[in-house]
């Protein structure tokens, strides 16, 4: 069984951070735009730096603010699951 996450997001999602430090990332098959908050935007970039490694991204955030990783990997894998279910 491969991982859940075995398609790159940024294959599909081009990644801007706007001039109020939100990220958007827009969809360039759907045209669709998601506005990212703190949270979000930790979690991409975190993702992107792990190699799209979900265990990896809950690990470097848990680390970061100094909590479980087990419920920064709930929130990472809720977060990833609403792009897959949004067909992006």
């Amino acid at each position: 069984m491969g991982s859940a996450m075995a398609r790159r997001p940024d294959h599909e999602l081009t990644a801007q951070v706007r001039p109020d430090g939100y990220l958007e990332l827009l969809s360039r098959r759907t045209g669709k735009r998601h506005r990212c908050g703190p949270r979000g935007t930790t979690m991409w970039l975190a993702l992107q730096r792990s190699g799209w490694q979900p265990e990896l991204a809950a690990d470097e955030i848990a680390l970061q603010l100094g909590v479980d990783p087990d419920s920064i990997r709930c929130d990472i894998q809720a977060w990833l699951a609403h792009f897959r279910e949004a067909g992006e």
